[in-house]
């Protein structure tokens, strides 16, 4: 039973979203020029040898499309005997999550779900040791997109991932792993990979062939040598030939004559030009209509929106009115601005979201819709220059918006982790800890596909009987107990390392192991401490070593 959990830029909140819907939702109409790719993913999958993919590309070019694409035909597959799924996007969230970093967050939900609440006590600098022993105890497909939010760009260290615990995480993945660990970034991963078991992909622009075809697909009415010249002066780059196709066919019924429309920019930025240029085309279109409004609202918000959640937040504007005879070219505020889009019904909002859908301006999956990102950054700063009254009272206005939400309550208690849908599986943690099932009863988790079963009762076979020197553990009793507060004092008739299968196996497991681990957490701290000083008292000798060379030396030039 193959159990999955997505976290990603893509998903608007709804909690009554199964995983298994939400992969459905990943289906691409069409996916032009990816064969090749899809068939690398699917190789890698099946590899015992492939352990981890690195799959970079610049913006536009289609990365996590392909990813979805891909679950979605792994899913058809029944996942191809994987035992869990794991999706993790590192996108900033948008202003109704709480800031926060975004590893700590990874890891907080990744060690909860692969190890339940006893791996989330792991220290900060065990942490990607630790969840790399609990992934590679499933065979697990663990997908990390978003990692150019974690790189350095500049420096002795560009290209690598800043946080140690998520460098150690990658390393010891890609050494040991019975699945597969795909990272997903604009540049390349640098890091201490191993070249054995390691696959490097980058993802080129669209063939001229697939890119014509993308065309032809959209709407855009020309011969194929035509379609072919326009693919190759637009760059063949997917986003692009999206935003190409859907500007020709909603404004001018796919005539391909009409490109002189497009305007030419001359700025220093390269990169990312001709989709500008396509963008700056819609926005003349789009000049004080009522989508252009929602646009600007949207270019605020980094995850995607529902339906319900926008009529909410445009209905605290709904005290005022203007005539609909009085129109005015909009002010620089916000109530000027959104004014257009507020008075339209629900009707024709939804027919203006379709509409921008097939421009290429905006993507929709059931009832959530958000911007690409290349869309959202220009409309961003045109937004910022263009409006900047305006754009101060928006964000303003959201801030209070969401202010008045209710709190949310943590998910985590939502989440079913894997040690009590599936089998025991022999996990060493920090301190030795054994990774066991817990007996809890939890409720339904958020993003899990398949139904919880009910925890295994614990048996013989399950229980694990810890490998503890007790000669050496009393001997270093007396000087342990006298160095430990009173509060963390365990009289020795309280621990009892050896296991009673005859008992009650839950009651000794939860108490005997805990006691005893907690006994060698204070060891192993006070342990720490000493070889910090004893690296410490080195230094400083050393240091007075070199300073009485100094001395002498200056004694004989005198």
């Amino acid at each position: 039973m193959t159990r999955i959990f997505i976290r990603d830029e893509y998903h608007c909140g709804q909690r009554d979203t199964e995983a298994e819907d939400y992969v459905k939702q990943f289906e691409t109409p069409v996916l032009f020029g990816r064969t090749h790719e899809i068939g690398l993913l699917n190789q890698a999958w099946v590899d015992s040898q492939s352990r981890l993919f690195l799959l970079h590309g610049e913006a536009g070019i289609g990365k996590t499309a392909l990813i979805h694409k891909w679950l979605h035909t792994l899913q058809k597959k029944h996942w191809h005997d994987a035992e869990t799924v794991f999706l993790w996007s590192f996108y900033p969230p948008d202003l109704t999550q709480l800031l926060q970093d975004p590893v700590e967050e990874f890891f907080r939900y990744a060690l909860h779900w692969f190890g339940g609440e006893v791996a989330t006590r792991c220290p900060n600098l065990l942490q990607g040791e630790y969840l790399a022993k609990l992934v590679s105890a499933h065979h697990t497909l663990l997908i990390l997109d978003g990692l150019e939010t974690l790189q350095y760009t500049k420096g002795s260290s560009e290209n690598q991932v800043g946080d140690p615990r998520l460098n150690v995480l990658l390393e010891r993945l890609a050494a040991q792993n019975p699945g597969l660990c795909v990272v997903i970034g604009r540049k390349s991963l640098a890091g201490n990979f191993p070249d054995a078991g390691v696959k490097r992909h980058a993802l080129e622009k669209l063939s001229v062939d697939a890119a014509a075809e993308c065309l032809t697909h959209k709407g855009v009415q020309a011969d194929s040598d035509k379609l072919r010249q326009m693919a190759v002066d637009y760059g063949q780059n997917p986003l692009t030939m999206h935003l190409l196709g859907g500007y020709l066919s909603v404004w001018h019924a796919g005539d391909w004559q009409r490109m002189d429309r497009i305007p030419v920019l001359m700025d220093q930025q390269a990169d990312g030009r001709q989709a500008r240029r396509i963008l700056v085309a819609n926005a003349t279109e789009l000049h004080g209509k009522p989508s252009e409004a929602i646009l600007y609202l949207l270019s605020l918000l980094y995850r995607p929106v529902h339906w319900d959640t926008l009529e909410a937040l445009l209905s605290r504007e709904r005290g005022w009115s203007l005539p609909p005879i009085f129109k005015r070219p909009p002010q620089d505020n916000y109530a000027s601005l959104i004014a257009g889009f507020l008075r339209l019904s629900q009707r024709k909002r939804y027919q203006a979201i379709l509409q921008l859908r097939e421009l290429g301006l905006l993507e929709l999956s059931g009832r959530c819709f958000w911007l690409p990102l290349w869309v959202r950054e220009a409309y961003q700063r045109q937004f910022k220059y263009d409006w900047p009254v305006a754009w101060k009272q928006t964000n303003a206005h959201l801030m209070q918006y969401h202010a008045a939400l209710p709190p949310v309550t943590d998910t985590l208690a939502n989440i079913v982790p894997l040690t009590v849908t599936q089998k025991s599986v022999k996990v060493t943690g920090p301190f030795g800890k054994l990774i066991m099932p817990t007996p809890t009863t939890v409720a339904e988790p958020v993003m899990v596909a398949e139904t919880v079963t009910p925890p295994p009762e614990f048996t013989e076979a399950s229980v694990y009987t810890p490998n503890i020197d007790l000669a050496w553990l009393s001997s270093i009793t007396p000087a342990l107990t006298a160095a430990l507060p009173p509060a963390a004092i365990i009289s020795s008739a309280e621990i009892n390392p050896v296991i009673d299968v005859s008992a009650e196996p839950p009651a000794l497991q939860r108490t005997d192991l805990d006691k005893m681990i907690e006994l060698m957490t204070q060891l192993k701290r006070y342990q720490n401490t000493l070889h910090t000083l004893q690296i410490r008292t080195k230094k400083y000798q050393k240091q007075v070593r070199q300073l009485d060379k100094e001395v002498q030396a200056c004694a004989v030039c005198a």
